[in-house]
């Protein structure tokens, strides 16, 4: 009698253990995807034989530059899944403070998938929400977060969500969702997942969130609940040089994977979509970054004496002045890549107003690759461009306007 009493308190404080401790319940890394049929032929995919990635749609880029190294259907419409939290985490760093308590909005409590286990009423530190959410890739975190940062309407966040995509310039993705459940009307491209990417990757909260292998969380309450949250993304755990960024699966998606890398002072962005199963993802996501590191072939800075120029002043002492690029422009070039791929194009006003102080922006200096946009850097005065009158800077600036009449 007494040992069937043990048994069943067991069984009782498992199941109580589990309940209140989900995270603890896992391993470190976590699956946000069905096993793997082990059965089903797979060739490994290398940096040597792209093409027989099963990615339906991948793309690589320079992480400074935006520069694409490698790219198939990039355009490609397709379901990014649960990499739609790039952009729901991209909203929480900027419209939240680290320490504003979420109070745990009913409707994201249950929302199906993979989750981080949230009651109503449970609170929580935005900075912790977020981790967690990237982390274990939580869909009822993901709502928890959308229902803060929209003040309570799910409609208000997505439609921040879109703004945000369209201010990045991810024209082809739409938005329906904060977690990347399935919705014929969610959906983006590999360009425009690469796009968010970079632009999240320039956060550093961001970095650090996609870069953690795993945390512990501190419930604000219940104060009593700690939770060890480990990360889905398997690169961060097998590959050393990855830091970050964020997984995906649905049955419809299949296996997706925004990956970045860093090595030798380059950073690179990969993206692969709708592969042919989770274990997919992972393996040619890494393909895709070996494949542009072992392609590099140096990285190659703009001779800044090339780029510094004079620019005429209007009502100041000096009827000239000298801007400069505000710091070194640098770019990476591949193996495959010819010198005269490369040129600059300076976008310069024929003339500034004094007064200004050193260091003011006055115009930038494209870096072009085959004639395509690759980079831009802010052209700066070099000195304070004082208030006065030159004669000589005068009757310039009255020919020019002449001129232009």
């Amino acid at each position: 009698m007494i040992f069937k009493r043990l048994i069943i308190f067991s069984i009782v404080f498992v199941q109580i253990f589990i309940a209140f401790n989900p995270a603890r319940a896992m391993d470190s890394i976590v699956d946000d995807a069905p096993p793997v049929d082990e059965s089903k032929p797979y060739i490994p995919v290398t940096a040597d034989n792209l093409q027989d990635m099963t990615a339906q749609a991948a793309i690589l880029i320079d992480a400074t530059t935006g520069r694409v190294l490698y790219e198939k259907n990039p355009d490609a419409k397709a379901m990014p899944a649960s990499t739609t939290k790039m952009m729901t985490c991209i909203l929480g760093l900027e419209n939240a403070n680290d320490d504003d308590i979420v109070e745990v909005d009913k409707r994201a409590v249950g929302v199906e998938g993979s989750a981080i286990y949230i009651n109503e009423g449970d609170k929580i530190k935005m900075s912790e929400l977020l981790q967690a959410t990237m982390l274990a890739s939580g869909n009822d975190g993901a709502a928890a977060i959308a229902y803060y940062v929209g003040k309570g309407s799910l409609e208000t966040f997505v439609q921040m969500m879109n703004d945000k995509a369209k201010e990045i310039g991810a024209t082809n993705t739409h938005f329906n969702n904060p977690h990347g459940l399935t919705d014929p009307n969610h959906y983006t491209t590999a360009r425009d997942l690469a796009k968010i990417a970079r632009y999240a990757y320039q956060n550093e909260k961001f970095r650090k969130i996609v870069s953690t292998k795993e945390q512990e969380m501190q419930w604000v309450n219940p104060a009593e609940r700690k939770d060890i949250y480990g990360s889905t993304n398997r690169l961060l755990w097998n590959y050393d040089d990855v830091t970050g960024i964020k997984t995906g699966y649905t049955d419809a998606a299949g296996g997706c994977l925004v990956a970045s890398a860093q090595k030798n002072g380059v950073t690179l962005i990969a993206v692969v979509l709708k592969t042919s199963d989770s274990r997919a993802r992972f393996v040619e996501g890494r393909a895709l970054l070996d494949y542009g590191f072992k392609h590099i072939k140096e990285m190659r800075t703009v001779d800044e004496q090339k780029l510094i120029s004079s620019i005429y002043t209007h009502n100041s002492t000096n009827y000239k002045t000298t801007v400069k690029p505000i710091q070194p422009f640098t770019y990476l070039v591949m193996d495959t890549d010819n010198v005269d791929d490369f040129s600059w194009k300076m976008n310069l006003p024929a003339y500034i107003d004094a007064p200004l102080k050193q260091g003011a922006k006055v115009g930038t200096v494209d870096l072009l690759y085959q004639g395509n946009v690759i980079g831009s850097v802010d052209m700066v005065t070099t000195e304070e461009v004082t208030e006065g009158f030159n004669l000589l800077g005068f009757c310039l600036l009255y020919t020019s306007d002449a001129a232009d009449e």
